[in-house]
């Protein structure tokens, strides 16, 4: 094994091809790492692992004080004391939540690089930069994981999660629990997307709007999200005040949004048990509930 020790200052500190233990100590440093199975250790300062040069996609699985990083073939790494990792932004980079403790439970938000993990035994709550990631695999507590612009994977696993997909085209599932899935948010607004969402098992509330209208409504039937598991004790958030239609289908319903004298689709839902729809357009004010409809 390779040791490689930096110094009191800010360093950019290179590993090799074979196994190293490569650490920081002060400064602000940046571990640029190559393949083999690495032990990085950052030291005081604010330390980076970066993964760019690697020619890999990376799969962060999250332990605890030490985590995991999977280099696609290429070896693992264990991280200890480093404040930021940087994947590489040709690939699909994932954190995986599967491998904590009972307790813990993340707070994710790809859009500002940041990742929380809450509940780590003998630490409590860690918050580290985590660098072009796209895909999350939650943990078995309440998740809040909240996407970026791009195309996002994400999925809550067990837990009551939080599940934001905000721009591009998303995979939301909720998994075990009772799951809100926004396939958008308030500011993309569903706007040139198709969002798949999947809720799992328990009672899902998938959004569709918010108070100040519909989602997936700027399309002509383009932007729209497909709900694949709607199920009788599942709810649909919509806009407050807009007039909306539902037309059942072979798979379950269509749900469409008065647009322009027209009306525009914003959700292709497949249903597994019989769900009750309106027979005529309708609308809902704020708090609203008509059947297995809610108004935002």
């Amino acid at each position: 094994m390779a040791i490689i020790i930096g110094n009191n200052f800010s360093n950019n500190i290179f590993g090799t091809s074979s196994n190293d233990r490569i650490e920081g100590r002060g400064g602000n440093d940046f571990l640029q790492v190559s393949t083999g199975n690495d032990l990085l250790i950052g030291g005081s300062g604010i330390d980076t692992a970066d993964y760019r040069r690697l020619g890999r996609p990376i799969v962060l699985v999250v332990l605890g004080a030490t985590s995991l990083i999977s280099k696609s073939g290429l070896g693992f790494d264990r991280i200890q004391g480093v404040e930021q990792i940087i994947g590489d932004s040709r690939f699909f980079n994932s954190i995986d939540g599967q491998g904590g403790s009972g307790r813990t439970s993340f707070n994710i938000n790809l859009s500002v690089n940041r990742l929380t993990v809450n509940g780590l035994p003998g630490i409590g709550n860690f918050s580290f930069g985590a660098f072009n990631f796209s895909n999350v695999r939650g943990t078995n507590n309440r998740d809040l994981i909240t996407g970026n612009r791009g195309r996002n994977f994400l999925s809550g696993e067990g837990g009551n999660d939080v599940l934001v997909g905000s721009g591009g085209n998303d995979v939301l599932v909720g998994g075990f629990g009772n799951d809100v899935l926004n396939g958008t948010d308030s500011n993309f607004r569903g706007n040139g997307e198709f969002d798949q969402l999947t809720g799992g098992f328990g009672t899902d509330l998938f959004v569709l709007g918010d108070r100040a209208g519909s989602y997936y409504r700027n399309g002509v039937n383009r932007d729209f999200a497909q709900i694949v598991d709607f199920a009788f004790n599942d709810f649909i958030q919509l806009g407050a005040r807009d007039i909306y239609r539902a037309v059942r289908d072979s798979a379950g319903f269509d749900l469409f949004v008065a647009r322009n004298g027209g009306f525009d689709l914003i959700a292709d839902v497949q249903t597994v048990s019989f769900i009750s729809l309106p027979n005529a357009n309708f609308r809902l004010a704020s708090g609203q509930v008509f059947g297995n409809f809610v108004g935002a």
